[in-house]
């Protein structure tokens, strides 16, 4: 039980790195910050004895920081997404429940590559927010489960948003809310 408690205590502040990450504007910083919420995080994960989100962390804090560093390329995507996927089933010793952190980290890497459109980015981070939430409350991490809930309802309420602004942009011109997101993901 005191490794719970001391587990929780260590994710609330790393939860409070991700909540800074959401509310900066800057690109660099706000990776730094969510870097630092990887890295407190791994420390979390040894209290709750999570090895797959142990390892997971551990390989997102690297992504996080050549992202940072504007280093992160197609051929790093390449080489990250299946290690941490080997990695995750190597040291997994929850089941299935073990896979939620590799299979959330394999789905954020490639939409952070592919996605070019704010509402597949938008989705993506919901579903990625949805899939750590639940893990973090099936492993007792309470603090991580709640925070990751609340900014995946605060996601979720600014995706809808994004959905109704599109679809009002869209019935203007004759496209569908899909059509909108991606013209206005050329854009820039």
């Amino acid at each position: 039980m005191e490794r719970i408690i001391i587990g929780n205590g260590i994710s609330f502040i790393a939860a409070i790195f991700m909540v800074i990450s959401c509310c900066i504007n800057d690109q660099k910083k706000a990776y730094f910050c969510q870097m630092m919420n990887c890295a407190i995080a791994c420390v979390a994960a040894v209290f709750f004895a999570s090895w797959a989100g142990l390892s997971t962390l551990i390989i997102s804090t690297v992504r996080n920081y050549l992202v940072m560093k504007g280093k992160y390329t197609k051929k790093l995507m390449y080489i990250f997404t299946p290690l941490v996927l080997v990695v995750g089933l190597l040291v997994n010793n929850r089941g299935i429940v073990g896979m939620l952190p590799p299979l959330a980290t394999v789905q954020l890497s490639l939409c952070n590559y592919y996605a070019r459109d704010l509402l597949s980015i938008k989705l993506s981070f919901f579903v990625n927010n949805l899939v750590w939430a639940l893990y973090g409350f099936l492993i007792y991490d309470f603090s991580s489960g709640l925070s990751d809930s609340i900014i995946c309802i605060t996601g979720l309420v600014s995706l809808l948003r994004l959905v109704r602004e599109l679809k009002q942009q869209g019935d203007a011109c004759g496209r569908t809310v899909w059509e909108m997101a991606r013209w206005e993901g050329t854009e820039e």
